[in-house]
């Protein structure tokens, strides 16, 4: 007889694991009526699935909250402080941005949160939230569910795909078995705690009153001093003392146990200077470039063992959590396979989980294309872009991330490394959104709006692009017809942009020629790329020349070395009363590409 595949649990709970005992008391008691009204096979609510004391409880976590259809954020000044629980609304709410359909979000204010603690995404659902803070706020918590029962049932039961009926709750025992002994405290049921308690020698007056409160071993973790004796009539010092310090005891215990790895790694003090790569095993020979090259600045570098991936994700990270335990830093490779990677998903989840210091290295922008996990959690970590900025120069901007320099030598001058260094950095949301802008903005810059025209040959294109970005990216609005007529560049001494018909930019049927008129007349500053092509190509002397005419200051950039006597005699002319940016190699491009910023600066200020 063929078994029916277990149905994916469509409703989600969100909430913060450093909740005080009335927050999760609330939680728990709003998730069992929820179930006792047929949603039991449709929630998913990690206590309830038992996986909290597993390592890959993060992963897990995260895993369901992708694919759910709907999920219930119970919000508070906890979960707004909470990583876990914050990265989790972070993804629902990017799941909502790229399909507004994929999921429903029920909030819940359970109470009001500090103000600058909420991210500025979370503001309107807060406005929509169930809220528990007004009029509710003297309710007790039973009272409280009820509310929230009474406003989502109807919502929730649209949502349920088996409407089943509570699995029957398995009575107290009624002699003690010792079976508690074999588990952790966080898997604790109601019995286990009574008969821990009834072993520490703790009378039943003050058992009785955990029981009727339904207290098991989830909620006793959340437990405060203050909490027994307010909410749990435990008003005897000496009882509740007792109790915290045996709490405490058994985790020590607990902590000691084998399968109890994670938890020991995340008291690893990191080594200095040393790197954990995280990369698809398709990305190795990227990988192993990179490592050499981090290597030779001094760096430990270390990576995920290629011979022994495991047989599960527990397997995965435990054979490689140590090396990420006791790396001061950790660089995500952000390529097309990491981005779909299940390896790259359990290591940087766990990374984190253990509170690493996160780079991105920006090979490819698929960040259209990454898990809405992935984005909650790297987004606001920095990134060095290795797609568009030269490879030499992101290096070293990866280093300073990694190692920054105590002192800078003296050939450089420190201000003006500094800033490159923490300019060649930013918030992976930030860069590739950035990256977005840019592509766009390329297309729809209007006509008399730029401030600087720039001026090239085919033969440069690449080298083009990169440096105009890196103008956008200092606030410039550049103009240049590299999506426009590309064809129209690629003739050496020879030009048909006047023949050329803009499709978009300027009125419909204008030519590029005159649309180049209108936007060099507009313009504050002119950049030419100087190659020995385009000293000799038509598009030299006509934007030169017009850019004479129009009086307008001319920034020479050298790309390519050129003798003086190449030149043509009035082009010759009108770049000698200039000076030269020289460009012309690695090294002088880092150190010059700096002084090409500033220059534009000061002239549009003129």
């Amino acid at each position: 007889m063929k078994t029916l595949k277990k149905s994916k649990k469509s409703i989600f709970i969100s909430y913060s694991s450093d909740a005080g005992y009335c927050e999760k008391k609330f939680i728990v008691e709003t998730v069992r009526q929820l179930k006792e009204n047929n949603l039991s096979e449709d929630i998913w609510f990690d206590k309830d699935e038992k996986i909290v004391d597993s390592p890959c409880w993060f992963s897990l976590c995260m895993e369901s909250l992708e694919k759910c259809k709907a999920a219930i954020l119970f919000l508070s000044d906890s979960y707004f402080t909470c990583p876990v629980s914050l990265y989790g609304g972070k993804a629902l709410l990017e799941r909502i941005s790229y399909n507004p359909s994929s999921v429903q979000i029920f909030p819940v204010l359970f109470s009001q949160p500090d103000a600058m603690n909420v991210p500025k995404e979370f503001v309107e659902i807060m406005n929509v939230a169930i809220d528990l803070t007004g009029e509710h706020a003297t309710k007790s918590i039973a009272e409280k569910t009820s509310v929230v029962i009474g406003c989502l049932m109807e919502d929730l039961e649209k949502l349920a795909t088996l409407h089943c009926s509570p699995h029957s709750v398995t009575p107290f025992d009624l002699e003690f078995t010792g079976e508690f002994k074999k588990k952790k405290i966080c898997l604790w049921n109601v019995s286990d705690l009574q008969e821990w308690l009834f072993s520490l020698g703790i009378k039943e007056f003050y058992r009785q009153s955990l029981a009727e409160a339904g207290v098991d071993g989830f909620l006793l973790m959340s437990i405060t001093d203050h909490d027994m004796n307010t909410f749990l009539g435990i008003e005897s010092r000496v009882v509740r003392k007792k109790i915290m310090q045996q709490v405490l005891h058994t985790l020590d215990i607990e902590h000691k146990r084998v399968d109890n790895w994670h938890l020991r790694l995340r008291a690893h003090r990191p080594k200095p200077d040393t790197v954990y790569l995280i990369y698809d095993p398709a990305d190795v020979r990227l990988a192993q470039n990179l490592k050499s090259d981090l290597k030779a600045k001094s760096l430990q570098v270390s990576h995920h063992n290629t011979t022994r991936l495991g047989h599960s994700k527990e397997e995965f990270l435990e054979v490689n959590g140590p090396l990420i335990a006791t790396s001061s830093h950790v660089v995500v490779f952000m390529t097309q396979e990491a981005s779909i990677s299940p390896f790259v998903f359990q290591e940087v989840l766990f990374a984190d989980w253990l509170g690493k210091k996160i780079v991105t290295a920006l090979f490819n922008n698929v960040w259209c294309g990454l898990r809405a996990s992935m984005k909650a959690i790297l987004g606001d970590y920095p990134a060095v872009d290795f797609e568009s900025r030269m490879y030499s120069e992101s290096l070293e901007i990866l280093e300073h991330q990694i190692k920054p320099l105590r002192r800078v030598p003296g050939v450089v001058l420190e201000q003006t490394y500094l800033t490159k260094m923490s300019e060649g950095s930013k918030p992976l949301n930030l860069l590739v959104n950035s990256k977005i802008n840019f592509k766009n903005k390329k297309i729809t810059v209007k006509v008399g709006c730029a401030q600087v025209f720039i001026s090239y040959q085919w033969d440069m294109q690449t080298k083009v692009d990169e440096i105009q970005q890196i103008l956008e990216r200092a606030g410039f609005i550049c103009w240049a017809d590299i999506s426009m007529a590309t064809d129209s560049r690629r003739h050496s001494s020879s030009s048909v942009r006047s023949s050329v018909s803009i499709p978009y930019g300027g009125p419909s049927g204008e030519t590029l020629q005159s649309q180049i008129h209108r936007t060099m007349k507009a313009c504050h500053a002119v950049v030419c790329f100087i190659t020995p092509k385009y000293l000799q190509s038509d598009n030299c002397a006509k934007d030169l020349s017009l850019a004479d005419a129009f009086q307008k200051p001319i920034i020479p950039l050298l790309l390519r070395y050129v003798p003086l006597e190449s030149m043509k005699t009035f082009v010759g002319r009108i770049l000698l009363r200039y000076g030269y940016i020289d460009l012309s190699n690695d090294r002088l491009y880092k150190q010059n590409i700096r002084v090409l910023v500033d220059r534009v600066r000061k002239t549009l200020s003129q």
